[in-house]
């Protein structure tokens, strides 16, 4: 992905006027004769998908990096151009191709299939359609309090730890607070340091069929009994519940919204591309294919 994002802005520099270098704008960065601004930069950004742009604000090494890439870009092509090696034929033969495949597809994107717009008709006829695949499962928010006995541990070890369990579990009875005992006597050190906390589960998305089962039997509020799995004991607790549902148009919507995006502006640009043909007087000559050593004459 880097090298490709790296790719399209670099063209995009290439191809790109100085108007916006014109503009004050914060220096951020040069190499000879060339100056990098700020705007310039967004500028370019901008060109990438949301969430390579994303990913490039949370992170501002990466972002350098591609400033740093850029100006040795810049600096490569400067030192080409003066050693004339532009103007080797092979190279301005795969320049021409670069670019023009670079063209090709903003033009697609930005010129072709830019008006594409979904009716809200088409949106809930999708949704109707499709209403099955909007199905989102029950799920849990868990919290469990864990004491390890790994399932071929001795006898005296896996009864040491449901004692444990079961000592914690009278505490929880009396009233203690879930949260607070786990932080003090779980043996998940990782949950433990959140009063237990699992996040939200989902049928199938757990490594214990056992754990899953006896979880997903609770109402929200409730604790459970000492559980056991091949991990050792647990009590469970559910914070809250969501059952099973299909999403409402209104949630779905943004989603289907994209889905036919891209579907219309495929079909868009198979349209104009078909007739584009037909207007250049495109033509593949088929070529027979060479003979081969073992081949023999046809009578």
């Amino acid at each position: 992905m880097f090298r490709n994002l790296l790719l399209g802005i670099t063209i995009s520099i290439l191809l790109a006027g100085p108007a916006l270098a014109e503009e004050v704008n914060p220096v951020i960065g040069r190499v000879g004769d060339f100056v990098l601004r700020e705007a310039d930069l967004e500028r370019l950004l901008s060109y990438q998908s949301p969430e390579a742009l994303k990913k490039l604000q949370d992170d501002p090494a990466q972002r350098a990096e591609i400033v740093r890439q850029l100006l040795l870009t810049k600096a490569v092509a400067a030192r080409s151009r003066k050693e004339g090696f532009d103007k080797k034929p092979e190279v301005k033969e795969e320049l021409g191709y670069v670019i023009d495949n670079y063209l090709a597809d903003q033009y697609l994107r930005k010129v072709v299939t830019a008006d594409v717009a979904i009716p809200e008709e088409e949106l809930k006829k999708y949704y109707a359609e499709h209403e099955k695949d909007f199905l989102i499962s029950q799920s849990a928010r868990v919290r469990h309090i864990y004491f390890e006995a790994a399932k071929d541990a001795t006898p005296e070890v896996k009864e040491k730890a449901k004692a444990k369990a079961e000592a914690i579990l009278k505490q929880l009875k009396e009233g203690a607070d879930f949260a607070a005992v786990a932080r003090a006597s779980s043996e998940d050190a990782d949950s433990a340091s959140k009063g237990g906390d699992l996040g939200v589960l989902s049928p199938g998305k757990t490594n214990s069929k056992e754990f899953e089962k006896a979880a997903f039997a609770l109402k929200a509020g409730e604790t459970s009994p000492v559980v056991e799995t091949p991990f050792g004991y647990h009590i469970i607790r559910v914070d809250e519940r969501t059952d099973q549902r299909t999403a409402s148009f209104d949630e779905a919507k943004d989603y289907i919204r994209t889905t036919l995006k891209g579907q219309f502006e495929q079909k868009k640009a198979r349209e104009f591309l078909d007739k584009l043909a037909k207007e250049a007087g495109l033509e593949v000559v088929q070529q027979a294919p060479a003979a081969t050593g073992d081949s023999k004459p046809q009578k």
